[in-house]
């Protein structure tokens, strides 16, 4: 990496993305490439646990479970209760299929927030977008989960050609549940030609499209990672959030780490920059003497994504494989 002579500030690692798996039992197509190698194993339960204590150590506040499908861990929820001794806030997305199951002990864990990938309502669409998935079980899921958690927030990918018509039924369905529902513009990383700029909806488009049919959005204070807009739909009674990661970039000052499953530190979505944290693993002592390397290779990593202004996103590995 090169040299820059002023590097923005990094104050500590304020939140953590963790990949427990890259397995999956879906297979969406903006997310893998189909015939992808086999998963990785994943880190194991002592290796994330120290993890988690040593960077909490530096700041750490947020810790989020992705995947893959992190239900997929027979051990999640004896993950999610040992991290809580580290950081309060500790949180997972999921496509939903399991939540059924896993809901009530993973909130008997500690798990504080939840978010579910959800985007489309109509089964045919959705079995189409996941390679199969099956919409019956996730809407179960979701039902079990509002039962123990509260603020469930839904992820949609916004899709051109695909969400337009999807919008309005995704806010009737938060609306009726008490859900937060999440547009994230697409992120094409790694090698998906199907889904490549020709699918790309900015979410200008879709907050004018709300705004036009249900009135006024009411911008919110930002909470958490500080990645999403969320504005209040008075009409509705619920909150809408918009990630804009491709038109507005929020690198500067960004605290943001994620790990992959194959224990590579993965600095950003906008880049293929990794640092392999699995050496450091095997010793508290090792791991916290990395941390000031890590951190000015995060100020190194932002720095150039400011310089360069990536305007699409330059990673080999598909989403599945970073852990979004």
């Amino acid at each position: 990496m090169s040299k820059l002579t002023y590097l923005p500030p990094v104050r500590g690692i304020g939140y953590l993305r963790i990949s427990l798996t890259d397995a999956c039992n879906f297979k969406c197509r903006y997310c893998r490439e189909y015939g992808q190698t086999s998963p990785s194993p994943g880190l194991s339960k002592e290796e994330i646990n120290l993890l988690v204590k040593v960077f909490s150590e530096y700041g750490l506040q947020t810790v989020r479970f992705t995947g893959g499908e992190p239900l997929l861990r027979n051990d999640i929820v004896d993950i999610v209760a040992s991290v809580k001794g580290y950081v309060e806030d500790v949180s997972l997305t999921t496509n939903g299929f399991f939540l059924k199951k896993f809901a009530k002990p993973l909130k008997e864990a500690g798990l504080k927030r939840l978010n579910v990938s959800l985007d489309s309502l109509n089964p045919e669409k959705f079995r189409y977008l996941t390679g199969g998935g099956d919409l019956s079980k996730v809407l179960e899921g979701l039902e079990e989960a509002k039962r123990h958690f509260g603020g469930i927030k839904i992820n949609t990918v916004a899709i051109k050609g695909f969400t337009e018509d999807e919008i309005d039924d995704l806010l009737m369905f938060c609306a009726d549940n008490g859900f937060h529902l999440r547009f994230i513009e697409l992120m094409p990383v790694g090698n998906l030609p199907f889904f490549g700029k020709d699918r790309f909806l900015p979410l200008d488009w879709v907050f004018n499209y709300i705004t036009d049919r249900y009135g006024e959005l009411i911008p919110l204070d930002r909470t958490g990672s500080g990645a999403s807009k969320d504005y209040l739909l008075p009409s509705l009674g619920i909150k809408v959030g918009f990630i804009k990661s491709v038109t507005e970039p929020f690198c500067e000052g960004c605290e943001k780490f994620r790990v992959t499953a194959d224990g590579k530190l993965h600095f950003c979505l906008r880049t293929d920059r990794e640092f392999d944290l699995k050496p450091y693993l095997r010793s508290e002592e090792k791991l916290r003497e990395i941390i000031p390397t890590l951190l000015r290779l995060k100020a190194e990593n932002n720095a150039f994504i400011e310089a360069n202004g990536f305007g699409w996103f330059a990673n080999k590995r598909t989403m599945v494989k970073i852990g979004g």
